[in-house]
């Protein structure tokens, strides 16, 4: 009997055992700069391409689905969205998820989307020169606004303008990423969570809300996650209805879907949602706490095979980022003490003797993490914490005249 094969547009490679355990073939293009020997290694049939171009996705799409066909198209990796659900509608197989990936990718669209159905109400506005920034700031009062570019990804280009003084500088910063249109928005205060559902032919599963620790302003990089969050019951059910509302609205049908809130003193706004896995192994805490794997779920879902079963492995997770700056490395400390620590499960560094660590700007600024288990929450952040806090590093000696 022939093997199912799937055509998978980017990733990581941690879909990959996934595939496998499910009995599976896959092909892959993937993009120069995750070019990688062993997803070549396995893959039926393997292509360097930059797949944001769907121009050069397509027509390898093709001569391989003539070849040996697809049973689906998919993407977990957020640029591979859009040509995934392209190809999938062009070869005629599961993986067209298009309306949903094209409202969430472009957060001007997610704005006016939830503007005209009048849910999660944030004051927004697309800005094409500073000017139009600083009238929209001028509109809020002076309050605090957000600059962001409108289909970013890593944090890269968000930023927080404080004050009308500051708006030029963050312009700038923004615009270096934007290459066109900024999109503004009224800040807002409150705790900062994420959201993991899960989607099959249209119906919902909200199943893990997360908590993070950013930067703060002006950035907001990502430095940690733990899980469950500790919601309060009121403050959890109006996350999980607005989501679910959301999702509908999007037209979600199979797969995940990252959803980034605030909640704020009135109620939860979403900030920004894609239909893809969480990253920063959010899917592997996930899995880890439910035991729903989000990857495989998705594939079963497209492809008619039973749902995996969801086998919980601890009460919580968390994860803590090491997040250096500023500073040439001389010498890294505390690895192995770190790796034995309790709860410990994984400590990944690529800190390394002689680097030159800039400011942290974005998601790929950071240089490792370590990710923990405990019985609840609070355990595990403590214990990502006290694991991160145990690397350390020696600044290079300055060089002499």
């Amino acid at each position: 009997m022939r093997a199912q094969h799937i055509l998978l547009v980017g990733g990581r490679g941690h879909e990959l055992p996934k595939v496998r355990r499910l009995g599976l073939r896959y092909s892959m293009i993937q993009s120069p700069e995750r070019d990688d020997v062993q997803h070549a290694a396995g893959a039926e049939r393997y292509a360097v391409r930059d797949y944001r171009v769907f121009d050069e996705v397509l027509p390898v799409a093709r001569a391989w689905h003539a070849a040996d066909p697809f049973d689906a198209v998919l993407s977990f990796t957020e640029y591979g969205l859009e040509p995934a659900s392209r190809c999938a509608a062009a070869l005629g197989v599961p993986g067209d998820n298009l309306a949903a990936v094209l409202l969430t990718r472009d957060k001007t669209r997610t704005r006016a989307l939830l503007d005209r159905h009048g849910l999660s109400p944030v004051r927004h506005r697309l800005c094409e020169t500073p000017s139009d920034a600083r009238e929209f700031m001028a509109a809020l009062g002076g309050r605090p606004i957000v600059l962001k570019p409108p289909a970013g990804g890593l944090s890269e280009g968000v930023y927080l303008v404080a004050d009308a003084s500051e708006l030029d500088e963050r312009w700038g910063w923004t615009s270096l990423v934007a290459a066109g249109p900024v999109l503004a928005e009224e800040y807002l205060d409150g705790p900062e969570y994420s959201v993991e559902s899960v989607s099959q032919d249209g119906k919902h599963e909200i199943v893990m809300v997360t908590e993070k620790l950013t930067t703060g302003a002006p950035g907001f990089v990502e430095l940690g996650h733990q899980m469950p969050a500790r919601l309060a019951p009121a403050d959890r059910e109006a996350v999980d209805g607005l989501v679910l509302r959301f999702l509908d609205l999007i037209g979600q049908r199979t797969g995940p879907v990252h959803t980034e809130l605030r909640v704020t003193r009135a109620g939860p706004r979403l900030i920004e949602a894609q239909t893809r896995i969480g990253g920063d192994q959010i899917w592997e805490m996930t899995e880890l706490v439910t035991g729903a794997d989000l990857i495989s779920e998705t594939l079963a879902g497209l492809l008619g095979l039973p749902a995996p079963a969801r086998s919980p492995g601890a009460g919580a997770a968390a994860i803590r980022f090491l997040a250096f700056e500023h500073t040439t490395v001389g010498a890294v400390h505390g690895l192995a003490e770190a790796r034995q620590a309790p709860g410990v499960r994984r400590l990944v560094c690529t800190l390394t003797p002689g680097r030159v660590l800039g400011p942290i700007a974005s998601s790929d600024s950071r240089q490792g993490y370590v990710l923990c288990e405990g019985e609840d929450t609070a355990e595990a952040l403590a214990r990502a914490e006290s694991a991160r806090d145990r690397v350390r590093i020696d600044p290079a000696p300055a060089r002499r005249g």
